[in-house]
C-alpha cells in the first residue's frame, strides 16, 4: 500500500532514513519549515525557505520520494530584527511549486504577539486559495491552544477542511475530526503506539462516520518519529478489521487530495 506522509521534518534525518521510508512504502511527503533554530534577519529565514524548496527537494528526490513543501513561521523562528519585507517574500514563495501548504504555523503562548503572527499568515493563505495549512500546537497547553486556534479559524471563516491540526493525541483526534478539521495523527516512537492505533482509529471512524479527514503521519523530526510508524499502523488497522479502502484514505488518499488535488 502506497503512503503519503503529510508532515515530516526531512532536514533532521539522514539519507538512509529517507531511503528507508521509500523502501517501506512511502511515495510522497510534505517536508515542513519548523522551529528549533532562530533567525536574526528576514533574509536568513528566506534563505532557509529557499534551501527547503531547492536543495532539500532535490535530496528527497534522490531518495526516491516525491517531494512537496510547506512554508511558514512558527513563533521561535520569527526573525529578531524588524522584518516587514518577510511577508511579501513568503507570500510569493507560497505560490511556487513544489510548495503546497502554509506550515508549520501555531500559537505557542496566549499572547497578542503570537496571535498576530498566526493571523497574518492565515490571511496570506486565504488570499492564495485558500491553501492547505499545517497547524502545530506547543508542548505546553497543547489541548487548550489547539482548540483556541480551531475556534479562531472557524470565526475567521477559514475552511476547516483545508486545515490539518497536527501533533494530536488520541483524546483530541475525535474532537478535531468532528469539528470539521483534518487530523494529523502521528504514529510511532513516543507518539501514539502503532500497535494500538488500529482499534483506536476504528472506534473513532465508527463514531464520526468516516475516515475522510484523518491523515496518519510519522511526524519525523530530529528527536523522534518511527520510520515504520505508518506501515505498523496499517497492519494494526487490518488486525482491527478496517477495510483496505478505508486504510488507503488515511495513509495516502486524504493527503493526496488535500495537497495535490487529485
Amino acid at each position: 500500500m502506497k503512503i503519503f506522509d503529510p508532515h515530516i521534518r526531512s532536514r533532521t534525518r539522514s539519507d538512509d532514513d529517507l531511503k528507508n521510508l521509500h523502501y517501506f512504502g512511502t511515495e510522497q511527503v510534505v517536508t515542513v519549515a519548523h522551529g528549533g533554530q532562530s533567525f536574526e534577519t528576514a533574509d536568513q529565514l528566506v534563505d532557509y525557505f529557499e534551501t527547503l524548496v531547492r536543495e532539500e527537494c532535490r535530496r528527497l528526490r534522490r531518495c526516491d520520494l516525491i517531494a512537496h513543501v510547506a512554508l511558514g513561521v512558527v513563533p521561535d523562528a520569527r526573525p529578531r530584527r524588524a522584518h516587514p519585507e518577510l511577508w511579501g517574500q513568503l507570500e510569493q514563495m507560497l505560490s511556487r511549486p513544489p510548495v503546497v501548504a502554509l506550515g508549520e504555523v501555531g500559537v505557542w503562548e496566549d499572547s497578542d504577539e503570537h496571535w498576530e503572527l498566526f493571523d497574518r499568515q492565515i490571511q496570506m493563505a486565504r488570499r492564495l486559495g485558500p491553501m492547505p495549512v499545517l497547524v502545530t500546537p506547543p508542548r505546553r497547553l497543547k489541548i487548550n491552544l489547539t482548540y483556541k486556534m480551531m475556534n479562531r479559524l472557524e470565526k475567521s471563516g477559514y475552511p476547516p477542511s483545508m486545515v490539518v491540526m497536527t501533533s494530536l493525541n488520541e483524546q483530541m483526534l475525535e474532537n478535531v475530526v468532528e469539528s470539521g478539521f483534518c487530523a494529523g495523527f502521528p504514529v510511532g516512537a513516543a507518539r501514539n503506539d502503532p500497535r494500538e492505533a488500529g482499534e483506536l482509529i476504528r472506534e473513532v471512524i465508527g463514531r464520526v462516520g468516516g475516515a475522510e479527514r484523518i491523515l496518519l503521519t510519522t511526524a519525523l523530526r530530529s528527536s523522534g518519529g518511527d520510520l515504520l510508524g505508518i506501515p505498523k499502523s496499517i497492519e494494526s488497522l487490518r488486525d482491527a478489521g478496517v477495510d483496505d479502502e478505508v486504510i488507503e484514505k488515511m495513509v495516502y488518499g486524504n493527503a493526496r487530495r488535500l495537497f495535490v488535488g487529485a
